[in-house]
């Protein structure tokens, strides 16, 4: 399940990430400006907000392979739609249009994880899930540049890699499930162990469920969604993820191009050195949600509060690089910053599970999200603002000193965060 998730979800993360590496050869041909590539990401991630909430009402109601086979054919469609594109306008409507239907992926794939594992494996499991959009951008960047190379455009790329993604559509409509009771082949033993959290909190007696009222015996200790998103700790967590995406959307759309109009890089080697943040960020990511599993008992918010105080080093790092920086030196601040940046995706992504049942995840993960990739749709927007010529060329120093900004109110954020075990030993006082 777990790899099938992070297979389906990496495939998906291609466009945005061919995008953003292939932005100087689309703006030269497309004759866009700095102001234009901002403005066509924040039209896609102002639309793709909302679309999490609406996703996480339809996985709760229809089921989260639905709502992914969904995705799955309009990515590819979309994909491949961008190598036609003519103008800035055509590229304004098909992110416009790409936020509104392929925003649907992310909530059922988390949806998926956090009711197939139980808290002890969660963040792990949403730990594999986030490889893939720290993965990709790892060796995307390497096989976009070398597609865009070996074809001399970059049109081509969009419509071999559109085609491709019906492999992972073939793949989830084939082995997905919805729920562990549906696969005829597992045991009642590994069934009950994706309903762990409930069975040791009392919501479900192991004695009188069997396989067909599973679902319906979870789904009745459901809490009002009203109450889940006027918990302190909830809010705490959508601004601490605000401040996270806000983070993540500005290094991912900006450093291609800061490394080739800075440094001077050739098409291949931004590719090389574009992915060394994502490479870092793998480890990072891999460990953050194995320490918060095994060594934190399930907190979430140690490793929270790490990430972000970690990565505001770095980003004001990148911020005062030039380019007589050594090459040694950049990989490191690269490095640095991947690593603790994407420390923070498995413990965020298993908290609203962990605390409100994964019943309630979908909806609770689908405001999450939505608030958040709102709010950063505009940091590639402000960013790109915050670019400026100088006489010794494009510099990025105001604009790596905003996404510092961001995480360090992401810090004061997570420093809000409470887990399950400190809200209360028995139940969750929503009230707060």
């Amino acid at each position: 399940m777990a790899a099938i998730v992070f297979f389906g979800y990496s495939i998906q993360y291609l466009d945005r990430v061919k995008t953003t590496v292939l932005v100087p050869l689309i703006s030269q041909s497309l004759h866009l400006t700095h102001s234009d590539v901002g403005n066509a990401m924040f039209l896609l991630m102002i639309f793709y907000g909302p679309t999490q909430i609406l996703s996480g009402f339809l996985c709760d109601r229809f089921g989260p392979k639905k709502v992914l086979v969904f995705s799955l054919i309009t990515w590819s469609i979309f994909t491949i739609y961008m190598a036609y594109m003519q103008n800035a306008t055509e590229w304004y409507i098909r992110n416009a249009l790409f936020g509104i239907f392929v925003g649907t992926e992310f909530v059922p794939s988390a949806r998926l994880i956090a009711r197939w594992f139980p808290k002890r494996e969660r963040a792990q499991a949403q730990g594999v899930l986030s490889w893939s959009w720290i993965i990709t951008p790892a060796w995307a960047p390497l096989l976009t540049t070398f597609l865009a190379s070996y074809f001399n455009d970059w049109r081509p790329v969009f419509i071999w890699l559109g085609i491709f993604g019906l492999v992972p559509l073939v793949i989830v409509l084939l082995f997905i499930y919805d729920r562990p009771e549906q696969v005829r082949w597992l045991s009642d033993r590994e069934v009950k162990e994706s309903y762990a959290d409930e069975l040791e909190s009392g919501i479900l007696k192991e004695a009188a469920i069997s396989r067909e009222n599973l679902a319906k015996q979870a789904k009745k200790a459901e809490i009002p969604l009203r109450d889940v998103l006027l918990n302190k700790s909830f809010i705490a967590v959508v601004l601490s993820y605000l401040a996270c995406q806000m983070t993540f959307w500005g290094i991912v759309t900006w450093s291609p191009s800061y490394l080739s109009e800075v440094f001077k890089f050739n098409l291949m080697k931004m590719g090389v050195w574009a992915s060394i943040y994502f490479a870092a960020g793998v480890i990072g990511a891999f460990l953050s949600s194995r320490i918060s599993d095994k060594f934190f008992n399930g907190r979430r918010r140690p490793m929270i509060i790490l990430s972000f105080l970690g990565t505001i080093p770095f980003i004001l790092l990148l911020a005062m690089s030039r380019p007589g920086i050594s090459h040694m030196g950049l990989m490191l601040i690269l490095a640095g910053a991947g690593f603790f940046a994407n420390m923070i995706w498995g413990p965020i992504l298993a908290w609203p599970a962990d605390v409100f049942s994964p019943e309630m995840y979908g909806r609770a993960l689908g405001f999450v999200t939505g608030i958040a990739y709102f709010g950063a749709a505009f940091a590639p927007l402000i960013m790109s603002r915050l670019i400026i010529k100088t006489p010794a060329g494009v510099s990025y120093t105001y604009a790596w000193t905003f996404i510092a900004f961001c995480a360090v109110a992401g810090l004061i954020a997570s420093a809000i965060v409470r887990d399950r075990q400190d809200i209360s030993n028995n139940s969750i006082s929503l009230s707060e």
